[in-house]
């Protein structure tokens, strides 16, 4: 779906160019993300939950991060797919047999090193907007 430059500039910098998941400095090639997911309608043109095409449903985000999110739901993305990652990172083989698992392996270990994620340290359960210009506890 069609997204302005000049909203897409919006969009960039509603974290101070930094990607809303990870919090890391967006890449050159970031991609915007929506965060309640619409779904690219396959049988024709358009959207499925078009509603949800709207700049305060928009943020920046890396584009592995983009790719890895997919069209999940928040929570899902947050309790699965990074609150678990840990433990998918632990039971990957050392020396994968096929290229797609070589690549697969580096994939995850990549996604893992922006969250801060290790197969010991799991995910911090926390996005970077959440924390966005929040008052700093003591």
């Amino acid at each position: 779906m069609y997204i302005s430059k000049k909203d897409r500039e919006l969009i960039r910098n509603k974290f101070g160019g930094r990607c809303a998941y990870s919090g890391t400095e967006l890449d050159d090639d970031w991609q915007v993300d929506h965060v309640v997911p619409i779904m690219r309608n396959l049988k024709g043109p358009g959207a499925l939950f078009e509603q949800g095409h709207h700049i305060d449903n928009m943020v920046p985000c890396q584009k592995l991060v983009n790719h890895y999110k997919a069209n999940l739901h928040l929570e899902e993305f947050r309790t699965w797919y990074l609150g678990e990652l840990h433990l998918r990172l632990q039971k990957l083989p050392k020396n994968p047999r096929t290229h797609k698992g070589a690549k697969r392996k580096m994939r995850l270990f990549m996604i893992a090193k922006l969250f801060g994620i290790t197969p010991e340290k799991p995910f911090s359960g926390k996005f970077y907007f959440e924390t966005f210009n929040q008052p700093v506890t003591k």
